[in-house]
């Protein structure tokens, strides 16, 4: 039997499993939101940090939301 998964449900919760912190942060350079792909410029925005360790250096993930965005994300929870 082959194996399917929802690829959107689980990369959110593996995600949030690494996540290390959120911070409101103003975007000077054009950034693309995670949920709705638009482009977030010149406002404030999320961005959610996630770090990935291994048998290497750390790697650090970051995923931007705007204000209204981040807020439906986190009541969906």
């Amino acid at each position: 039997m082959p194996f399917y998964r929802n690829d959107r449900a689980d990369d959110w919760d593996y995600f949030e499993r690494h996540s290390i912190g959120t911070e409101l942060k103003f975007v000077f350079f054009p950034k693309q939101s995670h949920v709705s792909g638009k482009y977030i410029w010149l406002e404030f925005a999320y961005r959610k940090v996630a770090m990935w360790t291994g048998p290497g250096d750390a790697i650090f993930e970051y995923r931007w939301y705007t204000k209204d965005e981040y807020i439906i994300e986190k009541l969906k929870q």
